[in-house]
């Protein structure tokens, strides 16, 4: 097995690497900054993390969907009166109530904000 096949992320800046996901997750000098939206496919969508080194990482939303275990529902609310248009800003990191297909994701990122304040 090669050695890039066993790292999960790599900072573009510093070089720390981190092995698996839970290891880049638990990292204290880690913290979810952004989410940039892919409507057609919303597992490439974007997370936006920064290292402590000031580094900034992306790592797609499908290496997260299994943390989420909750209703993905099928029609997408962007643009209606409902949505609040949070996908549509890269450094909202609200959850959203609407039943929209988005919301999982915005699920995620709840999830990940918890997990890197512990």
């Amino acid at each position: 097995m090669s050695v890039a096949a066993s790292i999960f992320k790599k900072c573009p800046k510093c070089g720390q690497l981190w092995e698996n996901r839970e290891r880049f997750i638990l990292d204290r000098g880690i913290e979810i900054i952004g989410y940039q939206v892919h409507f057609r496919e919303l597992t490439e969508g974007l997370f936006l993390f920064n290292h402590s080194c000031g580094g900034t990482l992306s790592i797609t939303a499908g290496e997260f969907r299994d943390l989420y275990s909750g209703p993905i529902f099928e029609k997408r609310a962007t643009g209606t009166e409902e949505c609040p248009s949070y996908c549509m800003r890269k450094d909202e990191l609200s959850s959203c109530l609407v039943e929209c297909e988005c919301a999982y994701v915005r699920e995620i990122i709840q999830l990940l904000k918890s997990r890197f304040k512990k």
